[in-house]
């Protein structure tokens, strides 16, 4: 079975709220967190892993990326999914898999991390549609880019 092999330990980043978002209640802006020690991952089994992946300290994200009328119910930042958001987010930065491969390895980290089927399944599914959605608008500025 896959694992993390350490704990993860982060600490909150202060941020400058620009625009409406400083009208927001704290709990419903986006959060930014530090590793302050590194973690491992390892994919697949951790007696013989397909791969570990080593997440450095100090590597900042932003938790988990819940579109706000859902932060009610999905907060960015929770014990229980924290450590897979991490993960997820550092894979996406790194850019040594494509994305299908970070939401899967996300989908197993938080099997690992125990999260019920129902919660798993839907914060796997988040990060798919959420993905299409950001892949539309990336695709946009490009084509407005080439255009000018």
């Amino acid at each position: 079975m896959s694992s993390f092999t350490d704990n993860i330990v982060i600490m909150a980043v202060p941020g400058a709220r620009r625009g409406l978002a400083r009208l927001l209640p704290p709990g419903w802006q986006r959060p930014e967190w530090e590793l302050w020690d590194g973690f491992r991952y390892a994919v697949g089994s951790l007696e013989t892993p397909a791969e570990v992946i080593s997440v450095p300290k100090y590597f900042r994200f932003d938790g988990a990326s819940v579109p706000l009328p859902l932060r009610f119910f999905v907060p960015m930042a929770h014990p229980d999914y924290i450590q897979a958001a991490a993960l997820h987010d550092f894979l996406l930065w790194e850019g040594k898999h494509n994305r299908r491969a970070c939401d899967r390895i996300f989908f197993e980290a938080l099997g690992v991390l125990g999260m019920p089927l129902f919660w798993h399944l839907a914060m796997y599914l988040g990060v798919r549609i959420g993905g299409l959605k950001r892949w539309r608008d990336r695709l946009k500025g490009w084509f407005h880019a080439a255009q000018d």
